[in-house]
């Protein structure tokens, strides 16, 4: 008796959690009738806390749906007004929970428009994205599959988990399945055969097979440049614009920058465009990037001159970001890689008295976020501080610069 007097059954546990979140979402009720943009997110995060108990934990899924309902009412309403790709995905979880539910109470065709529209939400952002969003894309085909197989449509229901395999499995499977999805129906899948591609590309790459990925990002870039015409949504330029400026850095590396250039000229413009419709400085930060690229592209051709207009907005840009967003520290890492970037430009058109400052605070920036940077960054930094200080004729400060760098260079691991 005394041994299992301290056990709580499991169905008083969630009975008395039930209670709990019959309370919260009643009191957020009132205070979201008082503040809906302020309350909006706990009343939603609430009532799928109080959905999930009842239709999974104590088997009550009529009484579960009317709270489903209204969460995915409020996250459709929270899409409208932010585009956040997060509050997309939170809408689609819960739109093929909904459908789930439905099934679950032998409605399997109202189920059906649940989960058929979960796939609508999160397929751009699989199309934009797919090694960050084709896990979510999966989850939301399987469960449309197992509707369509309910409502007795083995073909779709095939085709659904079909895809939701292929979406777990390699990138080489994934472009073979949608090349032959996009060669019967184009229109439906060319955009999903341009992000297999890139997915495909990316793996390549990180895999240090750059000449192997190259094929891969220039066939996701025409694919995507067709798809990104005039009234094409901002999803569509925002793919084109990643795949034009991972062409032109994959170019770069292997040393074909002339061929790199234009492509990269031209996610600039896609960027510069979108970064002005996007108020949030945060949203800038691939346009900084692209720059970046440019400027490097631009030095390595001999061209520091032209190539120093450009460092320096993508200086501007990330340190407007790092100084709103001052709690994160990765946006300093980022200010420092550029702030390097623009020293280095400095001094190799002989302007060392401008090149001092930025060569300066890369290194201080580089020193406090060695964790983010490492060594090799901060090595770099330094290399290039000794340079500047050289040329301004203080030879000691130059010389603790390169024995710092020297210390820092016997810790790096031997390359294998």
């Amino acid at each position: 008796m005394g041994s299992h007097s301290g056990v709580i059954p499991a169905k008083v546990r969630w009975g008395r959690q039930l209670r709990a979140a019959r309370k919260t979402v009643a009191k957020e009720r009132g205070w979201f009738k008082d503040d809906p943009q302020g309350w909006r997110s706990a009343l939603t995060s609430s009532l799928t806390t109080l959905g999930n108990l009842l239709a999974e934990k104590l088997d009550r899924p009529a009484e579960a749906l009317p709270f489903l309902q209204e969460a995915v009412a409020l996250r459709r309403d929270k899409v409208e007004t932010d585009k956040h790709p997060h509050c997309r995905i939170e809408l689609a979880q819960s739109l093929s929970t909904l459908g789930e539910l439905q099934a679950q109470l032998g409605r399997p065709a109202e189920g059906l428009r649940y989960a058929e529209e979960a796939v609508d939400v999160c397929r751009p952002l699989a199309e934009t994205d797919l090694a960050r969003y084709r896990s979510d894309l999966a989850e939301c085909l399987r469960t449309l599959g197992d509707l369509l197989a309910a409502l007795d449509r083995p073909a779709a229901a095939q085709a659904a988990q079909d895809e939701a395999l292929a979406l777990e499995g390699e990138p080489e499977d994934l472009v073979a399945l949608y090349r032959g999805l996009a060669e019967a129906d184009p229109d439906r899948y060319r955009p999903a055969l341009a992000a297999s591609l890139y997915y495909r590309y990316d793996r390549l790459r990180r895999d240090d097979r750059p000449a192997e990925a190259l094929p891969f990002v220039e066939e996701a870039v025409a694919l995507r440049r067709g798809l990104a015409g005039a009234g094409a949504a901002a999803y569509r330029r925002i793919a084109l614009a990643e795949s034009l400026r991972a062409l032109g850095a994959l170019l770069g590396q292997l040393d074909r920058p002339a061929e790199a250039l234009p492509y990269v000229e031209e996610a600039v413009a896609l960027r510069r465009g979108l970064a002005e419709a996007d108020a949030p400085p945060r949203r800038r930060l691939a346009l900084a990037l692209s720059l970046r690229l440019l400027g490097r592209l631009l030095a390595q051709m001999d061209r520091p001159a032209e190539a120093l207009p450009f460092a320096r907005e993508a200086v501007g840009l990330w340190r407007g970001v790092a100084e709103s967003q001052a709690e994160d520290r990765r946006y300093e890492a980022g200010l420092a890689i550029s702030l390097h970037t623009l020293g280095e430009l400095l001094a190799q058109l002989d302007r060392p008295a401008e090149a001092l400052p930025f060569a300066q605070e890369a290194v201080d920036l580089h020193r406090a976020r060695i964790t983010l940077l490492g060594n090799r960054n901060l090595t770099g930094a330094l290399h290039t501080l000794a340079e500047v200080l050289t040329a301004l004729d203080r030879p000691a400060e130059a010389q603790a610069a390169r024995d710092e760098a020297a210390a820092l260079e016997k810790t790096e691991p031997e390359a294998p």
